[in-house]
Parts: structure tokens; sequence; C-alpha cells
């Protein structure tokens, strides 16, 4: 949506928020002119470790890899009179400034219809945070991050639940900064949208620590420039920065280049498109590349890692990063541990193969993700994943009926890149900006116990395992601020759903007594159909999440609900966020999870998701 359509919808009745997407403009992660080269003292390579003698990372130190933590200050709009104009002097003429910048010169006839910055700021419904995020080390430019977005501490701000962040800038976070100095710093990252707040707080299976004045906004951040990674030479030679610069291009591409040779000290890794989603990743197999590139010591590394790989103690994971450095050359001799008889070496060997597209690699890994330990199939779900092959599909789909939870949700997530059509999906828009999204429904065809399952991190999704799940009857439901009912219907099944705002009472709406019946009837837009019966609530995810998890804690609904977990994404290692989608769902009715199309995962960051 254009400035001017938001200001369009800023003057209808109702409606009194304004939200324009900040316009991108470039700069550098580095924008200051770097310190003077370290001078580090000459040292020999490292050769203790024989798979990695010979190798870039046995001659170079990772540089500028830490976790960068940026912030910024922010306007949420859309709240409920649970907002206050508290504000610092600083922060209140910075942001007044920001915003009065965001109309652009076509918009500035319909700046007397929008509220002035002062009077947003001014309002109950808005409240000024801080906003914190992360660039992963390596990202590429426009790569998405999650926001973690909290009311100014000492305001009267009871609670940022559903509002929206508009558009702010983030810069580096220096912790001893004050007054301006906050404010200060290249503009490195951007950020916006719809907020999530956790109802859970610590516990699961508790609310009463979830704290209203903090929430994150998932995927909402967007680095405005790469995050590039030094690699420092430990002992100083242009002509082998060079080599090595060669070496890793020859390997990952020259457009755009992979490595820059920037000086006798240093060079700089640049993630290629096809790696996005894993920089780290990236880094590992650079580490792992030979300098070394002719045919006699390539055969002649190969059959040493072969060697080394069947020995006691080997490091699998080294060797297999090896491999995959050496790239398709090595596949005859690692196709000889596809059958062998340690698994942890199979699964090792398979994926070598898989990521290099060896086709007998995978049955191996399918036979992996099937059975054997479990922290071993989930990363060979994740492989199965990742991998090009369309076959893999026929291996995940399966899992998705698991009796295991987080099988299924690893299959489901690895599905979800895959566009399988056991996934199928709506999109919920915002109710106080309707251009923006609310959450993904996934409703996942299969069979095994009832599951429902909450992202927390990159894009708000919540999967419901089995179309047919059902809200068992008897039904009564009330909120906690008694602003919304559910309940069954007098002699039926059938549930009937309303809300409660200032005193008064939304139609009721009648659905059947389905878990995706309900979610629909929840978080839909407040619309008419061509009956005249009302589509939705408009309610944000937090709620809809939070109604989901009473009704499963009572057994209302006879299912398990089970949040993204931490330890699960340790173990699978860190993923990038996609584009979120921003456009809407198509006109014609209330969308059928069951007939619409899947909605899948992009594999590469900065692409947008179908709708």
């Amino acid at each position: 949506m254009t400035a001017g359509g938001v200001l369009r919808r800023l003057a209808q009745p109702g409606v009194t928020v304004l939200l324009v997407l900040a316009g991108c403009q470039d700069v550098d992660w580095f924008k200051k002119p770097p310190p003077p080269e370290p001078k580090p003292q000459p040292r020999a390579a490292q050769t203790f470790d024989p798979v990695v003698a010979g190798s870039i990372g046995a001659q170079t130190l990772v540089s500028s890899a830490d976790m960068e933590p940026l912030r910024g200050f922010g306007l949420v709009v859309g709240l409920n009179g649970t907002g206050s104009s508290d504000c610092p002097t600083v922060i209140r003429e910075y942001l007044i400034d920001y915003l009065a910048k965001q109309v652009r010169p076509e918009d500035k006839p319909e700046r007397r219809r929008r509220p002035s910055p002062e009077a947003l700021i001014d309002s109950p419904n808005t409240a000024v945070v801080e906003i914190r995020g992360v660039v992963p080390t390596g990202a590429r430019r426009f790569t998405r991050f999650d926001l973690q977005v909290e009311a100014l501490p000492g305001t009267s701000t009871t609670s940022l639940e559903g509002g929206i962040l508009l558009p702010t800038q983030m810069r580096f976070f220096d912790r001893a900064a004050s007054g301006q100095g906050m404010l200060a710093g290249a503009v490195l990252a951007e950020g916006g949208g719809p907020l999530f707040i956790n109802p859970f707080g610590k516990a699961a299976e508790a609310t009463s620590d979830a704290d209203p004045r903090r929430g994150y906004v998932l995927g909402g951040g967007r680095a405005l420039e790469a995050r590039p990674v030094r690699l420092v030479l430990l002992q100083p030679s242009y002509a082998l920065a060079r080599t090595m610069e060669r070496r890793i291009n020859e390997r990952f591409g020259q457009k755009p280049k992979a490595a820059e040779a920037r000086s006798s000290g240093y060079l700089v890794l640049n993630t290629p498109p096809e790696l996005a989603r894993m920089p780290e990743r990236f880094r590992q197999l650079v580490a792992h590349l030979y300098v070394d590139n002719q045919p006699a010591f390539s055969e002649r590394k190969a059959r040493e890692l072969v060697s080394l790989a069947a020995g006691e103690g080997a490091n699998h994971e080294h060797i297999a990063l090896a491999w995959e450095g050496m790239g398709r050359s090595v596949i005859p001799q690692i196709q000889t541990f596809y059958t062998h008889g340690t698994v942890t070496l199979r699964f090792y060997a398979a994926r070598t193969g898989l990521r290099l597209g060896d086709a007998a690699a995978l049955p191996v890994m399918s036979e992996l993700a099937a059975s054997g330990a479990h922290s071993q199939r989930l990363l060979a779900i994740r492989e199965l994943g990742d991998c090009d092959s369309p076959q893999a599909a026929l291996s995940l789909a399966p899992l998705l009926s698991a009796a295991d939870q987080e099988i299924r949700i690893a299959a489901y997530e690895a599905l979800l890149q895959r566009s399988h059509p056991a996934i199928r999906s709506v999109q919920f828009r915002h109710l106080t900006d309707r251009s923006q999204l609310s959450f993904i429904l996934d409703v996942v065809e299969c069979d095994g116990p009832l599951l429902i399952h909450v992202r927390r991190t990159r894009l708000p999704r919540l999967a419901v395992f089995g179309r047919r799940v059902p809200v068992t009857p008897p039904v009564f439901y009330a909120a906690p601020d008694d602003s919304l009912t559910i309940h069954t219907v007098e002699d039926s099944d059938d549930l009937q759903v309303f809300a409660k705002e200032r005193g008064r009472l939304s139609e009721d709406i009648a659905v059947p007594p389905r878990v995706v019946d309900l979610v629909t009837a929840l978080a839909d837009l407040p619309l008419k159909e061509e009956t005249g019966r009302l589509r939705g609530l408009g309610l944000p995810y937090s709620r809809v999440v939070q109604v989901l998890a009473a009704l499963c804690r009572d057994q209302t609904i006879p299912a398990a609900l089970v949040l993204e977990q931490t330890p699960l994404t340790e173990l699978l290692g860190p993923e990038l966020t996609p584009e979120r989608p921003e456009r809407d769902t198509p006109a014609g009715g209330r969308p059928d999870p069951s007939t619409r199309p899947a909605t899948s995962e992009p594999a590469g960051a900065g692409r947008r998701e179908p709708s």
C-alpha cells in the first residue's frame, strides 16, 4: 500500500493510525573509516589437525564475527487506550522529525487529513518504545531478523497488545550512550510491523508472568546493508590473500564475488545468494577449503580424508565440511560410507553427498530421518528439507504423522520450504493496517496425535496438525478482561463467538466446532459476507494463541499445544528470516483452509512468500 493509500485509510471513520513504509537508503555497515589494520605477530600455520592442514582456516582468523546488537526508538500505534504520551524530550523531538519526513511529496496534499506526529505521540492509543535486534553475522543485504519491542521504562503504558510498530531506524547499540548519543551513528537497519505479545511469560503453562509491555515483531527487522566477515591472515601476504580470494570465488562464485582480498592482511567474505539462509555454513566451508586446488593434491587429500574418517576418534563434522569444500570430485570416495556400520559416519557421508547433488545419498538420509537416534533424525530431516531433490518430500511427508512431536514439527518446517500440498495455508491481515500480515494459519493434513504448533520467531505461523481437530462441546470461554466470549450454541454443537470493546458487543459469529474454523472466526477481518454474516473479529496473533492455549489446557481442544522451543533451533542451527508477505488475501469470501494452495517458506532471504 502506498503512503497515499494509507493516508486515505486514515481519513476513514474509526481509523486512527498512520503506517508509511520507510524509504530504503544505502547505508554502509562500515560507514566510518575502518581502524588501522591490525598487525598480528607472524605465526606458523596451524597443522596439528591433519583435516585442516593446508586449509584457509589454518592460515586465518575470523574477525568481525560477533553478533552486533542494534537499537532504535519508535512508535507503536493501534493500542486500545493502553498507551501513553510519556516520552523523553530527546526521543520525542527525534520521532516528530522522523515521522514528518515519511510523507513523500506526492502525498503532501493529504497531510492535513492525518494526525500530526505530535498528536500521534500524545495519543493514549500509541506508545513510544525501544527496539532491539541483531543482524546475523554474514547476513546479506535485506536479510530479515526478529525485533524485541519494549515500552520505555517509567512510562504509564500498560500493554502493547494489538499494536503495530511504525517504521523505525536502527543503529549500533551503544550501552554507554545517553541523550542525543542514543540517536547518533549510521542507520544500519529498519524495522516495523505487528507485535506479538508472548501470552505465556517464562512458563508455557502460565500467563501470570507475561509482560504486556514487551513484544516482538517476528521478522520485522531488515538489514540495509550486507554484514560481511573479515578473514585476517596469520602471516600477512598479499599474494596469499589473492590466492585465497581466487580459491573461494572459484568454489562459491565470481558474480557477486564471495571473497575480496582488501590488503595483505585480510579478506572480506560475502555470503553467496544460495547460502543466504545459512551464512554460518558458508564460513565453515571457507575455513575447510584447501588453498591448493591442483588435481594431485586434491586426490591425495581425498584419500587421506577417507582414511581419517574410518579411523577411531575422527572428527566427522570437520571431515564432511572438507569433503563438501572439495566438491563433486569426492563423491565416489564418500559413497563407500553410505552403508557403513557407524551411523555417525553414514550420516555425514550422506549429508555431504546430498549437498553435492548425489542422488544415491537421498535414500540413506531418508532412512536416517525415519529411524535412529532422536537428534540425528532431526538433523536428517533438516537436510532433506534443504536439499534440491524433489523426491525428498516423499520421505518427509510420512513423518508428519510420527508419534514424536519434535519429529513432526521438524518435518512440517522442512515441507514448508518445498511447497508441499500436505500443508495448506491462509494469511490473516492485521485489523489496524490491512496491508500488514497478522499471522499465517497452516493446516497440516496428517494422521497421528492431535497437535498445534506456535511459531515465536522468524514469521508468525500457527500450524494445526489435522484439518478436523475438534473443539469438544460443551464449550465456555471468557477472556480474563471479559473482551471475548466463546460458548456452545443452544441445541447445537456449533460455537458462538463474540467480542466486547468499550462496552459494546460485536455481532455473534457461529462456526462449526473445529479448531480451524474457530481460528478463522477469531482472526479474520470484521467484514460482512454477501449474506450479511460477519467474517471474523480481527484478533491479533497473541490473542488467538492465548485462547487456543486455554482451551487446550482444559482439554476442550484435545490436542497438545507446543511452542517453538529454543533448544530445537540451537540443535538445528540458526536460520534467517524470509521476507514478510504484505500482499492482500484474494477477495471472494471467507478463505477455506482445505482448498487454498500451500504457502511455502522460501529458500532464500529477501524473497516473498506466495499468498
